[in-house]
């Protein structure tokens, strides 16, 4: 896989936020909604084994390959058994505020959102509610 397949790739798939892990935003994509890319996702996680670097997390370490604005890892080994590659956002400054965001009364959620679903949820809840608004991404 190529890095301009690697983006086509995650252009094709639907990415869901995980809304388990509060304090540590991220989306996913599941083999299981677009059956038909179970090959691409395998090869986009051996891209990412083979293009990644190592960090940690809690008490594991990943392979993560860091694609624009997001890192991607995947947690299926050997990489024939993928069927979920997770991301979030590099920016730490983002995820804070997404980690706020989320833990307040203001954050409702819906089935099936994005990451970018909540920025875009928090920028509206915020500037209907604070005398500034949310510019930030």
């Amino acid at each position: 896989m190529t890095l301009d397949e690697a983006k086509q790739y995650i252009q094709s798939v639907r990415w869901q936020y995980a809304k388990t892990y509060v304090t540590a935003p991220h989306e996913y994509t599941v083999v299981d909604w677009k059956p038909e890319t179970k090959q691409q996702m395998i090869d986009f996680a051996d891209f990412i084994l083979a293009n990644g670097y190592k960090e940690q997390f809690y008490s594991k370490t990943y392979t993560v390959l860091q694609i624009d604005e997001y890192k991607y890892w995947s947690m299926d080994f050997p990489t024939t058994n993928t069927n979920l590659i997770n991301r979030t956002f590099i920016d730490d400054e983002r995820k804070a505020k997404i980690i706020e965001y989320v833990q307040s009364p203001g954050f409702k959620h819906k089935y099936g959102m994005s990451l970018k679903n909540v920025e875009d949820q928090m920028k509206t809840v915020l500037s209907d509610n604070l005398p500034f608004s949310y510019n930030n991404h």
